[in-house]
């Protein structure tokens, strides 16, 4: 079995730099990304390796045409037609601003896959991907995924970590230390239960009652049964206060973010 810990969520707005100032005036970090195709991004990122992902739609000309197709499903249609990892990633232009999607790394993603096969869990071809660092270092990595958009996408990276996630620049002036726990909002947390369950456990037993909640390291997965879930997710940071609070949400674009005194 192949070690798996949490690696990033995602939060998707309509204007990255934006972003950057409203989590800058909520005390965040932000770190300016790259740019993949389409989009670009910055990270929040904290010491464990683990970071918030802030992504947009390049300013482009055509970016209003873009979002007016997710509007009317023509994304969704060109999507359906993918067998690979991009199946999820261009559905991510088509969801509400906010809380988007979230991440786990392993050191062997296509064993992981494998593993989700093994339990009847449909799987999608993994993509390699890569970027340019200003420095003009290459960071490579893989991602894969289930074809269910409630399951956790994956990543494996190709070269160091450290290229990819730099572990400098996290002491966030709010005192936020890191990821604490990830709650995900579902109409079938069962079906999230069992994936996770294939993902980290392998051995599938029909029988037995799916769990609520899983360790993965130090972090901590809920499940939210909801008929009608507004966002993918919300999260509880620990963070260096005696006092637990919730962030503005008008700064998060919706995305709804607690930080939790480090006991």
């Amino acid at each position: 079995m192949t070690k798996i810990c949490f690696d990033h969520c995602v939060i998707f707005v309509p204007d990255l730099n934006l972003a950057i100032q409203q989590f800058s005036e909520l005390g965040f970090i932000v770190n300016r990304g790259g740019e993949h195709n389409h989009t670009c991004n910055a990270l929040i990122v904290f010491r464990d390796h683990t970071y918030i992902e802030i992504i947009a739609l390049k300013k482009l000309w055509f970016r209003p045409i873009i979002r007016v197709a997710a509007k009317i499903g023509l994304l969704n249609y060109y999507a359906n037609k993918k067998t690979d990892t991009s199946w999820r990633l261009i559905r991510w232009i088509t969801k509400n601003y906010g809380a988007l999607d979230w991440c786990l790394r392993t050191k062997n993603i296509q064993y992981a896959l494998n593993s989700l096969a093994r339990n009847k869990i449909p799987t999608l071809k993994k993509l390699a991907y890569q970027r340019k660092r200003p420095d003009g270092q290459i960071v490579q990595w893989e991602l894969g995924c289930s074809k269910d958009y409630d399951l956790p996408f994956l990543i494996e990276d190709k070269t160091p970590i450290n290229l990819r996630i730099a572990p400098d620049n996290n002491k966030h002036t709010n005192g936020a230390l890191g990821i604490k726990e990830i709650i995900l909002s579902s109409k079938n947390t069962d079906k999230i239960a069992y994936g996770l369950s294939a993902l980290l456990n392998e051995n599938q037993n029909q029988s037995r009652k799916l769990p609520k909640t899983f360790s993965i390291g130090n972090k901590m997965i809920s499940l939210k049964q909801e008929a009608n879930p507004k966002s993918c997710f919300s999260l509880e940071l620990s963070y260096s206060g005696n006092k637990r609070k919730r962030l503005n949400t008008k700064k998060t674009f919706g995305a709804v973010i607690w930080l939790t005194p480090n006991i």
